[in-house]
């Protein structure tokens, strides 16, 4: 039973659309581009519909006033809505913002298109003067850890996998390309690899930890559940993990398992889960205490909206926690997750903002995808 109310979805990517999910939700996950004047436009897609060849309507080959004029929303736009802004910076929110790479019919060198990006968000968002572990910038290229050192790029990068090439315009296709990148990785491996790069946390596909094709790559299995998720917390030690898609069905077993997720379920009228549990979306920037969690169990699913408009209005977010709730939820992270390290640099650590490691639900270009890919 799921009570769909009258909510209309934002299209993704818009202001609308971010500033719900970032107050809907733990934060908001969304896509950026270099335009033809060298501006930041929030945008997924490599190229604007339209008719004529795609070098001509290339996000990267077009003025900022005429990707305006088809909707498209600047980077300096959304940071100038202080309805953003003031969650993004003290509530408690994780904002993570992907650098779309041009596509190759654009002849833009990979290296030089991401420092000048790195260039453009540092001079976004300086002035905010963000708190610790609410920003990461995340890219499919292999290049964003190397060239982020290079440029003396102080916000925590990632990158997604398996690669995703910059091109092509079915999602279907993309990833059909992209399983053999899949095949030959794994979660131990990956870890591995970008620990040693300075990398904090990892972005992946669910399949690399839910499903049949978690037993593709190379090396042991890693999942959600029993040895696979010992295995995988053995792997990040510490480490965040960020996965897409996200099936509400699982986000429970996702968010127990200390797996954040990047979710396209922004409904605000969504209480129930198919399996008729109540669905909390802000477990990470406004915990829920013992006390709520079993009102909520214990409560009939036609309370649940109530109950949950009462949870947000009174429950305290991540900043307004005392230095003992928020130890107390980083601890039995940590513990539960094989962190490395001892819990009092845990908890020191709490204080600079919730851990990369503790799980979050994203928003997905906002409110959620509204087109394929």
């Amino acid at each position: 039973m799921v009570d769909l109310g009258a909510w209309e979805q934002p299209a993704e990517n818009s202001v609308p659309a971010l500033v719900h999910g970032i107050k809907f939700s733990d934060g908001v996950e969304f896509d950026i581009r270099m335009d033809g004047d060298g501006e930041l436009v929030v945008y997924h897609d490599e190229f604007v519909p339209g008719e004529g060849g795609i070098a001509e309507r290339c996000i990267e080959s077009l003025s900022t006033s005429e990707l305006k004029s088809k909707g498209v929303v600047t980077f300096d736009e959304l940071l100038s809505n202080s309805n953003f802004t003031d969650a993004w910076g003290s509530t408690g929110k994780t904002v993570d913002i992907e650098i779309k790479i041009p596509h190759p019919v654009t002849k833009i060198d990979t290296d030089q298109y991401l420092e000048s990006v790195f260039d453009l968000i540092n001079e976004g968002v300086g002035p905010l003067d963000l708190p610790d572990k609410t920003t990461i910038v995340s890219s499919f290229s292999p290049r964003i850890s190397t060239v982020a050192k290079s440029s003396s790029f102080e916000i925590p990068v990632t990158r997604l996998m398996p690669r995703i090439r910059s091109w092509g315009r079915y999602w279907r296709i993309k990833r059909i390309v992209a399983m053999p990148h899949f095949a030959m990785t794994s979660v131990p491996t990956m870890a591995s690899s970008f620990r040693e790069e300075g990398m904090e946390s990892i972005g992946m596909a669910l399949d690399y930890i839910v499903g049949w094709t978690r037993f593709v790559g190379p090396g042991k299995t890693v999942g959600i559940r029993g040895k696979g998720l010992r295995r995988l917390h053995k792997s990040l030690r510490g480490m965040g993990i960020f996965v897409w898609p996200a099936p509400l069905g699982i986000e429970d077993d996702l968010i127990d398992a200390g797996v954040s997720l990047v979710s396209d379920n922004m409904n605000p009228d969504l209480f129930v889960k198919p399996d008729g549990s109540v669905r909390w979306p802000r477990p990470a920037s406004q915990p829920l205490d013992d006390e709520w969690r079993d009102a909520f169990t214990s409560s009939d699913v036609d309370e649940y909206g109530d109950l949950i408009r009462e949870a947000s209005s009174s429950l305290p977010e991540w900043n307004e926690l005392s230095s003992e709730r928020k130890s107390e939820i980083v601890v039995q992270r940590g513990r539960r997750s094989f962190w490395q390290g001892s819990e009092e640099k845990w908890k020191s650590e709490s204080e600079l903002g919730l851990p990369w490691g503790c799980p979050r639900i994203i928003g997905h270009r906002g409110s959620g995808k509204t087109h394929g890919g």
